[in-house]
Order: C-alpha cells, then structure tokens, then sequence
C-alpha cells in the first residue's frame, strides 16, 4: 500500500507534527499548570517537554540537511 519513498514522507510529516504538539503542550504547561499543580512542577514537567520536542525537531532538520547535501553530491558526480 505504501511505497518506500511516500512511507517515508508520511512519517517524516507525523514526526514533526509531534514534536510540535508535544512543544505547545509543555508552553501550555509551563504557563498554565499552576492552576491545576504545584508552579514549581507545571514549570519543571512543561519546560522538559518543550526542550525534547526541541530538540528532536532539531535533530530531524539537521537530518534532513544532511540527507540533501548527499543528493546534492551524488548529482554532481553524475555531471
């Protein structure tokens, strides 16, 4: 059902689109959940959200980089 390259695609879109949801959800946290715990908590739990979705989102764009500079490459040992 699924080739490889559109299989990839999808996942790659699902990935960052997590990783954006789990972002907002520590801002959202951090900034909101002293209403329903301890500040202290809501700031420590929402801000090691947003750093992990931070930090996979940047992962996965170094990646990207990477995986472009190879095409890039391989096109020009072609030429």
């Amino acid at each position: 059902m699924f080739t490889g390259n559109y299989y990839y695609f999808w996942a790659m879109k699902t990935k960052r689109t997590f990783y954006l949801i789990l972002i907002a959800i520590g801002g959202l946290i951090a900034g909101f959940g002293n209403r329903f715990i301890e500040e202290e908590l809501a700031l420590m739990v929402g801000f090691v959200l947003m750093m992990f979705g931070l930090y996979k989102t940047t992962q996965l764009w170094s990646s990207n980089q990477l995986d472009e500079r190879e095409q890039i490459k391989e096109e020009e040992d072609e030429i």
